[in-house]
């Protein structure tokens, strides 16, 4: 599920796009309407993608505010404004949009942004070192396997299946100990184990989502 941070500084449009796009499977992180709270928002939850408006609170500007933010971090920008003049634009270009979107805005419109954006990172977070036999239940890493436990290979077969979304702990729970109750730090204990061997990398885990590995090869 990718991350949305929202930059709009009329609460009833920020309000109406948090609908709209958890509709459509984001998980929003929040919206904001000034540098400041974009900043905190942003070092809190690090989304995938920012949805900005170009004038916010006290004349500041969005994309001043997304120029700062891909300092700190990489994330694609999609930019709802109701400026649409070629000064405008060009100063937007400089923070390579994914989409430039004239208010008000078309659901179509947005949408097909959304989807362009989403297959880009979905693209780009394959990760072309790690290769997995599904059938055999193997994964290597630049050609070298990558030995798991029981337990750590069944956790690691069912979160690839699901293709890049999280997969609830109560499934996980119930996929590798059945009816038997497994303490919280047996559950702990496993997904720390198979992030350590995975170097932290393609296997995330979140208390309120689940757990769930990037697209790989």
């Amino acid at each position: 599920m990718l991350k949305v941070m929202i930059i709009e500084d009329e609460p009833l449009i920020a309000l109406n796009l948090t609908k709209i796009l958890e509709k459509k499977g984001f998980d929003v992180t929040g919206h904001v309407g000034n540098f400041e709270d974009a900043c905190n928002l942003f070092n809190a939850n690090k989304p995938d993608i920012v949805l900005s408006d170009i004038k916010l609170e006290n004349n500041e500007s969005g994309i001043d505010v997304v120029k700062h933010l891909k300092i700190l971090s990489d994330f694609s920008v999609i930019y709802l404004t109701s400026y649409g003049d070629d000064a405008m634009i060009e100063k937007a270009l400089s923070t390579n949009p994914a989409a430039y979107i004239t208010k008000p805005f078309k659901d179509l419109d947005l949408n097909a942004a959304l989807k362009l954006v989403s297959a880009k990172i979905q693209h780009k977070n394959i990760n072309p070192d790690f290769y997995y036999n599904k059938e055999t239940q193997a994964l290597f890493y630049k050609n070298e396997q990558i030995v798991l436990s029981k337990q750590e290979s069944d956790l690691f077969h069912m979160c690839y299946l699901s293709k890049g979304l999280f997969v609830p702990m109560s499934s996980i729970e119930y996929y590798i100990w059945g009816e038997e109750q497994a303490s919280s730090s047996t559950r702990r204990g496993l997904i720390f184990r198979l992030r350590k061997k995975l170097n932290y990398t393609i296997f995330e885990y979140s208390s309120g989502l689940g757990c769930k590995v990037d697209d790989i090869a």
